[in-house]
């Protein structure tokens, strides 16, 4: 399996985890209620390191944000006499429901990166963000992302372009809608086949997929933690935030496969709030503009129409839920429904459309 977790600082697979976990769980509710109470002491691999921030819970109708906190290149890119490659790592991420593909977005663009190359956030002189996506209330049951790292020598001009872009969206990743579209300084571009087809349908070296599952039969609701997306066996190895994964001797994994590790947490981040319906909508571009090669769409524009039709669309539901709570009698249903109502309305970022 290439996902793994992370409880304390120990890789665990996603088995090892629900075990210990549950056994956790356990020893603490009998602590609880024995007599001798004060002689249990629950695992301190259930917390994070002493003195961290600790993680919020994530579920729904709560905030989500998903981080990149590490990657690690591995044997990649493979070079001739020892150069470096120019290296970029892209995410999407999409609802369980939908069946459209999802948009990329670029989170790192690095240039001449050799093998076995560590990352945690990006380098604050370079243009990226570790940011893969914010919510301010989850709605969905579950949803699927996708981490992919690829190496090329992407053309200057286009290497510029997309830094130019990463850097005017003010830490909202670079967002790739569609085949031949990309986003410049100020505005959305429409660019030939060539340059789409060097970062959209370039060499993929790593790519994973995992799941983020709140309310689906049969599967134990996500949990905020750290992730290991890995192509082999990193179980028995620790991950040190700033790091990376580690091994017994205390020294960086300097294995031949790459890796990245993500973060899940559930505290609510105002400076966010605008992130969601900007990565959300992005598949939508496609849709909204046939633009001739080189033609531009303003990027405040759309970014704005954008946000107004993720309002007006909760909105929509917001007084729908309304309508339902108001002739409700089961009490049980009617609190369901408040719930979802509220949730629905942290993701109306317009006050004025809030019902």
């Amino acid at each position: 399996m290439p996902v793994f977790r992370v409880l304390g600082d120990r890789v665990l697979t996603r088995a090892e985890f629900v075990a210990q976990r549950s056994d956790a769980v356990i020893l603490e509710s009998t602590a609880e209620a024995h007599p001798l109470a004060e002689s249990f002491a629950a695992p301190t691999e259930v917390d994070s390191a002493p003195g961290a921030t600790q993680f919020e819970p994530i579920g729904p109708g709560r905030p989500l944000t998903i981080l990149i906190r590490h990657v690690y290149t591995g044997k990649h890119p493979k070079t001739v006499l020892g150069g470096g490659r120019d290296m970029v790592v892209v995410t999407g991420l999409k609802d369980y429901a939908t069946f459209a593909a999802s948009s990329r977005a670029v989170n790192y663009l690095q240039k001449n990166i050799k093998p076995e190359t560590n990352f945690g956030a990006p380098n604050v002189f370079t243009d990226g963000t570790n940011v893969v996506a914010y919510s301010p209330a989850v709605l969905t049951d579950s949803f699927h992302f996708t981490v992919e790292i690829a190496f090329d020598r992407f053309p200057d001009q286009l290497m510029n372009t997309i830094s130019k872009g990463l850097g005017s969206l003010a830490g909202i990743p670079l967002m790739i809608p569609a085949q031949g579209y990309l986003l410049a300084a100020s505005s959305l571009v429409k660019i030939g086949s060539d340059w789409a087809d060097a970062l959209v349908d370039g060499r993929a070296v790593f790519s994973i997929t995992d799941s983020i599952d709140f309310n689906i039969p049969g599967v134990a609701p996500s949990a905020a933690d750290f992730r290991v997306l890995a192509n082999f066996d990193a179980s028995g190895l620790r991950y040190v935030p700033g790091k990376g994964l580690v091994g017994a001797d205390d020294k960086p994994y300097a294995g031949e496969e790459p890796y990245v590790v993500i973060s899940l947490d559930g505290a609510a981040r105002k400076n966010l709030e605008g992130f969601a319906p900007s990565i959300a909508t992005a598949a939508v571009l496609k849709q909204f503009f046939s633009m001739r090669d080189g033609a531009e769409a303003s990027i405040d524009a759309m970014i704005s129409a954008f946000r107004l039709a993720n309002d007006l669309k909760y909105r929509q539901e917001a007084k729908s839920l309304q309508a339902a709570i108001a002739v409700e009698s089961d009490q049980k249903k009617k609190g369901e429904l408040t719930a979802r109502l509220e949730a629905v309305n942290k993701n109306i970022l317009t006050t004025e459309l809030k019902p």
